[in-house]
């Protein structure tokens, strides 16, 4: 299925970084799912490949910013941006369940994390996951 979009790797390591970052402790669960969860949406996008080392210092490049932005006023303004970049239904499932892929890695619930889940579901018309995380 051909897309009207041509996306970068940027493009996808966005929402998938904003996941990991949104509950403000990056834990090694998480980032080994990003890492894969990223592997797997540049090859379904058709993306050129980029190692784990790539991966992570993509991931480190940017964090310090994001987390920035994710603590001001235009929060909401970057997870719109992020989101709203994939439209076609193919595109935003993959992204929805990596995100939710990363969210319950650390087997962990956090209020900000399942808010973002949340938002993504409502901008791309998803009811909420039915996953519940053991405490």
């Amino acid at each position: 299925m051909e897309t009207d979009m041509d996306f970068t790797h940027d493009d996808i390591l966005l929402p998938l970084a904003i996941t990991v970052i949104i509950d403000r402790k990056v834990r090694s669960p998480e980032m080994q799912s990003f890492i894969v969860q990223a592997k797997g949406l540049f090859d379904l996008f058709e993306l050129e490949q980029m190692d784990e080392a790539k991966i992570r210092s993509w991931f480190k490049s940017h964090t310090k910013d994001l987390e920035t932005k994710l603590k001001g006023p235009r929060r909401n303004t970057l997870v719109l941006r992020a989101l709203s970049r994939f439209k076609e239904e193919r595109d935003v499932e993959a992204i929805y369940d990596a995100m939710v892929s990363i969210s319950v890695s650390d087997k962990e619930y956090v209020v900000s994390e399942s808010e973002l889940i949340k938002s993504a579901g409502a901008i791309w018309g998803f009811p909420r996951p039915p996953i519940k995380v053991d405490r």
